[in-house]
């Protein structure tokens, strides 16, 4: 009798503990960080050769929760990619190539299915083309 209610004792000491200081619970998860995988790079890498410019994955949602969050459905709205394009050395921005870039980009892109669409972004303050993703 005395080791049940020890057991018990505990338990009902640990478990609040453990509701209390597991994070997941206050739905606190880690800084939002994407990491493009290696295909991803080699193709941004192989565009930037074959159009001039300069293009660097900006602020994008995290891979590992919200790609988890869309193949449970929690998630409604699917979120924008976005691309940076640093443009120090061009004066003179060619939309048009921004937007066979961005073609090319979607149509090789492995992660297509988890973004809504393709924001391309100068400076990251000012959009200067937006494309949907089929």
């Amino acid at each position: 009798m005395k080791k049940l209610l020890t057991i018990i004792f505990i338990v009902l000491i640990f478990l609040p503990m453990l509701l209390y200081l597991n994070p997941f619970t206050w739905g606190m998860r880690r800084r939002p960080h994407y990491e493009a995988s290696t295909k991803t790079v080699n193709l941004m890498w192989d565009l930037d050769k074959k159009y001039g410019m300069k293009m660097t994955v900006g602020e994008v949602i995290d891979t590992l929760w919200y790609f988890r969050d869309i193949k449970n459905n929690k998630i409604a709205k699917l979120e924008n990619f976005e691309l940076n394009l640093d443009d120090e050395e061009q004066k003179k921005l060619e939309l048009e190539k921004v937007k066979n870039y961005v073609a090319d980009f979607s149509s090789e892109f492995e992660h297509r299915k988890y973004f809504d669409s393709i924001k391309v972004t100068v400076s990251y303050d000012s959009i200067i083309y937006k494309a949907r993703l089929k």
